[in-house]
């Protein structure tokens, strides 16, 4: 059977990861998992709300229907891939010649599902006439538990607040770079940047309980979001919870760096620096 380990045979001993100190692998697979459940979450959500925002270069575009389906069977396939690398690592019994044959697999099928998408989108075809609704577009559980603390969140979208989360997350960003090129301490490097991540997951938290709340009867609030959210529930939620997982995803990654940068040594984060 197997079990999971801190590091398993069927690591590549060649690998970058499997050279790294014990501290280092340690946050390395933290973040990969981490990576995984998001992109899980975000593939989930554009199936049960039938839209699935998606960013180019324009900025963000918004799939839908089918598209939407293809693309969130896109994303699964990537996150399954990354997956295997966590299996390789720590799974006893994991299979080396089995893990990279399914990860080309995963990669395989991104690329298909990629290249409909765009046939879809851009060139049109049976696929783009196609428009399959989402499982649930009005439902509110895959935002837990932002319905109940979206009161205790919603200040931290207001114009003073915002302002301030502007310039604290600026001055981070500042002092990151400062000690990555001036001082060059790698280590408050990385804990600035993990700061700044922090900063932007507040901003997100609040932009997402002021568009959970102002769609449904938050005091002062324009009618338009209530209306938007009857007429077209999946589009809404499906923007709403692009933002409730961006601050959930920059609040889990500033934390990681934070707590990465009061643990390695550092020699080990000079190098990881480096390699970045």
């Amino acid at each position: 059977m197997g079990r999971w380990v801190a590091l398993s045979a069927a690591a590549d001993p060649q690998a970058a990861w499997t050279k790294s100190p014990a501290e280092q692998r340690f946050f390395n697979s933290t973040g990969l998992g981490m990576t995984v459940a998001f992109l899980l979450a975000y593939a989930l959500s554009g199936a049960v709300f039938g839209y699935l925002p998606v960013f180019v270069l324009e900025g963000f575009a918004m799939l839908q229907g089918t598209a939407a389906w293809v693309g969130s069977a896109g994303t699964i396939a990537l996150a399954l891939g990354w997956a295997t690398h966590l299996v390789q690592r720590h799974w006893s019994g994991a299979s080396p010649a089995t893990c990279t044959t399914f990860r080309y697999i995963c990669y395989i099928a991104v690329a298909t599902c990629v290249c409909l998408v765009a046939l879809a989108e851009l060139a049109g075809g049976p696929l783009s006439r196609l428009r399959w609704n989402g499982l649930s577009p009005a439902s509110e559980w895959l935002f837990a538990p932002l319905p109940w603390v979206w009161r205790e969140l919603a200040p931290l979208g207001s114009d003073k607040v915002t302002g301030k989360l502007f310039f604290a997350g600026g001055a981070a960003l500042a002092l990151a770079f400062f000690f990555l090129k001036a001082v060059e301490r790698p280590r408050v490097f990385i804990f600035f940047l993990g700061a700044a991540a922090c900063i932007a997951g507040f901003y997100f938290l609040g932009d997402a309980a002021l568009d959970y709340s102002a769609a449904r009867g938050l005091p002062g609030a324009s009618a338009d979001y209530a209306r938007e959210l009857k007429t077209n529930p999946g589009r809404y939620n499906a923007w709403n919870f692009l933002s409730w997982l961006g601050a959930l995803a920059c609040l889990a990654y500033g934390v990681l760096m934070i707590s990465m940068s009061l643990v390695i040594q550092t020699a080990d984060a000079r190098a990881m620096v480096v390699r970045s």
